[in-house]
């Protein structure tokens, strides 16, 4: 007999987040249709685009390129302050240089799969509760199981009452 799994892997493992675009229908995203969205699926409601992501990354360009040269000047003068002060500043902004880079290429990417399906840009992240009842009200192929709302506080059929 087969242990269910536990909530904690059918979270990390969830096969939609669900979200909206700037209409009322909720619709379903894979992980990688979902991109850098408009509402992080992790739970940080803050706004992202790729339009702003682009502009913080183009902006951090230029302290990527600066710092490690400051911490070769510091290094060749044996400034040790300036030098410690040229390294935090040469790993923070090129390591937040490069995490924009990616964010970039999988928003890129991710916008091509939401185009093949016809799906609009993720704008407002839905808890799974509030998405259960859409697509119970609109039905869609998508099936109302517990791997599917993981999230869900609502007993499913066959389960008992939690509380």
């Amino acid at each position: 007999m087969a242990s269910e799994p536990s909530v904690e892997s059918l979270i990390a493992g969830r096969p939609y987040y669900y979200a909206t675009g700037m209409e009322r229908t909720v619709y379903a995203y894979t992980r990688d249709e979902w991109g850098i969205g408009g509402s992080q699926p992790s739970g940080n409601y803050s706004v992202h685009s790729a339009t702003g992501l682009f502009i913080v990354t183009i902006l951090m360009t230029i302290p990527a390129i600066f710092a490690p040269l400051l911490l070769i000047v510091a290094v060749a003068s044996l400034n040790l302050i300036v030098g410690l002060l040229a390294l935090v500043c040469t790993a923070l902004f090129t390591g937040g240089w490069l995490f924009g880079i990616h964010n970039l290429r999988r928003e890129r990417q991710a916008s091509k799969l939401r185009r093949l399906k016809g799906l609009p840009k993720p704008r407002f992240a839905l808890d799974d509760d509030k998405a259960r009842s859409w697509f119970e009200a609109n039905p869609s192929g998508i099936p109302i199981t517990r791997e599917n709302f993981p999230d869900s506080t609502r007993p499913f059929p066959g389960e008992a009452y939690p509380g």
